[in-house]
C-alpha cells in the first residue's frame, strides 16, 4: 500500500514538472509586435497649392499674351502710321513730278499752227507723252486737228487741281488761250478760259498721258462749309476780371517783346518782335479747363507805318502758378 503512494507522488511531481516547462516555453515564444495603422497623409493642401499654381501660371500667361498683344498692335500701328506717311509724301512728290512732266504736254497740245509742218510736228511730239497701247492706229487719230481754219495761242496755264481715280490721276489745268482765225486778210483774236483735263497714269517716277485731253467749264473752289462748335458754359467767377487784364497784358508784349521776354509767361515762347503793334482784343470767352483755363479771342494788331488792323482769332490754355498766370499753349486759328 505504502508503494502505491509513493508512486502516485512521483506521477503527481513530473505532471507538475511538465506544466511548468510548458509555461515556459510558452514564455519564451515572442509575440509578434502589433505595427500601427498607418494613416493616409491629408493631401487636401497640396492639391490646393498645385490649383492656385495652376490658376496663376494662366493668370501670368494671359497676361503675358495681352501684353504681346498691344505691343503687337502698337508695332503695326506704327508701321501702317509710316506707310501713309510715305505714301502721302510719294503722293506730293508725284503731283510735282506730274506738274513738271505735263507743263512739256499742255504747251504741245494748246498751240496749234495751221500749218502742214507745224502740225505734223506737234503730232509727233505729243504722241511721245502718250501710254503705249497695242492699238496704235487709233492712238494717231488722237491728236488729229484736220479741218483747222485758225490758229490757237497758249497765254497762260495753272494747276487747279488733282483728282485721283481708280486707275490714274486727273490733274486739271486753268488754261488761258487764244483763238487766232483771219477774215478778209485781218486777223481776229478771240480770248477765252477753260479747264483743261489730263488723265495720267504713273510707275514710280514715270509718267504718261493715259486718255485724250478735253475742256470743261471751270468750278468754283469756294464752298460753303459750316463748323459746329461745341456749346460749353462759359466760365464767370472771380478770377474774369483778372483774366481779361492778363489777356490783354500778354497781347501787347506778344507784339511787341522778344522770345526770351516771352519765355517768363510761356511754355513754348513765341511773338511777333515788333513787326506789328497791339491794338485791342474782341469777344473773349473764358471756359474752365480741368485746373486752368482755355481764353478764346480776337486779338487786333496794327501796322506801324499805315495802322491797318491785322485780326487773328487765338485760344490761350493757361494756368496759375504762385498768383500768376502761365501760358502753357497758344493756338492759333
Amino acid at each position: 500500500m505504502k508503494k502505491e503512494k509513493k508512486h502516485g507522488g512521483k506521477t503527481a511531481i513530473q505532471n507538475n514538472s511538465l506544466i511548468s516547462a510548458f509555461k515556459k516555453k510558452l514564455k519564451s515564444v515572442k509575440k509578434p509586435e502589433k505595427k500601427p495603422k498607418s494613416i493616409p497623409k491629408d493631401r487636401t493642401k497640396v492639391i490646393a497649392v498645385g490649383v492656385w499654381s495652376l490658376i496663376g501660371s494662366l493668370v501670368f500667361f494671359a497676361f503675358l499674351a495681352v501684353l504681346l498683344s498691344i505691343s503687337t498692335r502698337s508695332a503695326l500701328n506704327d508701321v501702317e502710321r509710316q506707310q501713309t506717311q510715305n505714301s502721302k509724301q510719294k503722293e506730293e512728290v508725284s503731283i510735282v513730278a506730274g506738274e513738271r512732266f505735263l507743263s512739256g504736254f499742255i504747251t504741245e497740245y494748246i498751240n496749234v499752227k495751221n500749218e502742214n509742218d507745224a502740225i505734223e510736228q506737234r503730232h509727233n511730239r505729243l504722241m511721245t507723252y502718250l501710254v503705249k497701247e497695242s492699238d496704235e492706229i487709233e492712238q494717231e487719230s488722237l491728236f488729229d486737228i484736220s479741218g483747222a481754219q485758225g490758229d490757237r495761242v497758249l497765254n497762260n496755264y495753272t494747276l487747279y487741281n488733282v483728282k485721283q481715280e481708280k486707275e490714274e490721276t486727273l490733274f486739271q489745268y486753268k488754261i488761258e488761250y487764244s483763238n487766232i482765225v483771219r477774215v478778209k486778210k485781218k486777223e481776229h483774236e478771240i480770248k477765252k478760259q477753260a479747264l483743261l483735263n489730263i488723265p495720267v497714269k504713273n510707275k514710280e517716277d514715270q509718267f504718261a498721258v493715259s486718255g485724250t485731253p478735253y475742256i470743261s467749264e471751270i468750278y468754283d473752289l469756294k464752298g460753303n462749309i459750316e463748323i459746329t462748335k461745341e456749346d460749353r458754359e462759359e466760365y464767370d467767377g472771380d478770377q474774369t476780371a483778372a483774366i481779361k487784364e492778363f489777356v490783354n497784358t500778354f497781347f501787347r508784349k506778344y507784339a511787341e517783346e522778344t522770345k526770351d521776354d516771352m519765355s517768363y509767361v510761356m511754355k513754348t515762347p513765341e511773338t511777333l518782335n515788333g513787326h506789328l503793334v497791339f491794338g485791342d482784343v474782341e469777344n473773349v470767352s473764358i471756359y474752365k479747363n480741368g485746373e486752368g483755363f482755355e481764353i478764346s479771342s480776337v486779338v487786333i494788331f496794327k501796322e506801324k507805318e499805315t495802322n491797318i488792323p491785322v485780326k487773328e482769332r487765338f485760344t490761350l490754355f493757361v494756368t496759375k502758378n504762385s498768383g500768376q498766370y502761365y501760358v502753357n499753349k497758344l493756338k492759333h486759328q
